[in-house]
């Protein structure tokens, strides 16, 4: 049976700064996937984006492929792998091994909805006790998918396992989610004034934010952590002077 013929013409509408779409950028570098890059404006979206994505009001990352849009992180993050399954860069575990796609799958969508929305409301939340207690929140759910991730992933993490990434010797779809978050992550320490992700307290996640942060520098898809804070303090400002 012959194999699949890849997608030709891939095209993905991203923005600066956002998590989520350096998620698919990373995605298609570690594939090697040739693609054009639409940077888009969030506070003013194109009307090529508002099309692609009307079901999420224009939402990145958006994925183009042979003329037909793809959006949410981790949906593309998946077709990604599966449309370039025969290229190195496994995103997933194989299809002989269940067990941990499904725990794969599970952990990244448990940081897309539990994680990912407190860091929002942790850097622009007013401060004092109920910052403190989101972040607090935040280490505690940060916590649990270490413990998670120790039990369904042992190999791997540095330090004697078999790699510094999450599912081993090489980044996996987890790597990928967690490791594009790596300035967030690095802005979310300096709002709140201590380390999210501790070395001590989440060993295979620090070493998975580590060894991924060295690769996205290699693509060129890092983002400076002091320009995304000056940047999000900015917007939060203009948001304070608009009018109600």
């Amino acid at each position: 049976m012959a194999a699949p013929e890849e997608p030709r013409e891939v095209k993905l509408y991203g923005a600066w700064g956002s998590a989520h779409a350096a998620m698919a950028r990373n995605a298609l570098e570690l594939k090697g996937v040739r693609y054009e890059y639409a940077e888009e404006d969030l506070e003013r979206k194109s009307e090529a984006l508002l099309r692609l994505n009307p079901v999420h009001g224009g939402k990145v990352p958006v994925l183009v492929v042979d003329g037909r849009a793809l959006s949410e992180s981790l949906v593309i993050l998946e077709y990604v792998d599966e449309a370039w399954s025969g290229r190195a860069g496994r995103l997933l575990p194989p299809r002989d091994r269940p067990r941990e796609r499904a725990a794969a799958r599970f952990w990244a969508r448990f940081f897309h909805d539990e994680v990912s929305p407190l860091s929002h409301l942790v850097l622009f939340a007013a401060g004092g006790e109920e910052r403190a207690g989101l972040v607090r929140e935040m280490k505690d759910r940060m916590a649990v998918m270490e413990a998670g991730i120790q039990r369904d992933f042992p190999l791997g993490g540095g330090g004697g396992g078999e790699g510094p990434f999450l599912h081993g010797r090489e980044p996996g779809l987890l790597d990928v989610v967690l490791g594009s978050c790596a300035a967030g992550t690095r802005v979310l320490s300096s709002v709140a004034g201590e380390e999210i992700v501790e070395a001590g307290a989440l060993p295979r996640v620090h070493a998975s934010l580590v060894a991924f942060d060295e690769l996205a520098a290699a693509f060129g898809t890092s983002v400076p952590h002091e320009s995304l804070l000056a940047r999000l303090l900015e917007r939060k400002e203009r948001a304070r002077g608009a009018p109600a």
